[in-house]
């Protein structure tokens, strides 16, 4: 049971780190947009790659099947939503388990 209640921490946790991950991603791409972050040798902009190289595979395998519509990209909404929909599944697994 131990085991297990580390194994949901751990799950929960990473999808909470996949979601600030995704959180900064957004918010850095709307300041590079919007010609806030005009350097490119900046550290923030450094930060946006960072967290570029780790989201855009996610999001690419959403683009593939939900192509933009009118310029709008929902592949981060999609991402936020399956993500809240993993970890409500998640707990409920691990309260049945649990609990039964």
């Amino acid at each position: 049971m131990f085991l297990l209640s580390i194994i949901f921490e751990l799950l929960i946790s990473l999808m909470n780190c996949i979601e600030y991950v995704l959180i900064g991603y957004i918010i850095l791409g709307w300041f590079i947009f919007f010609g806030v972050l005009k350097n490119q040798e900046s550290v923030i902009f450094r930060i946006y790659i960072f967290l570029m190289s780790r989201i855009e595979p996610l999001l690419g395998l959403i683009r593939r099947f939900l192509p933009s519509v009118a310029g709008l990209d929902f592949s981060p909404l999609v991402v936020f939503i399956g993500l809240h929909f993993i970890k409500v599944l998640i707990v409920k697994i691990f309260f049945f388990i649990a609990y039964a």
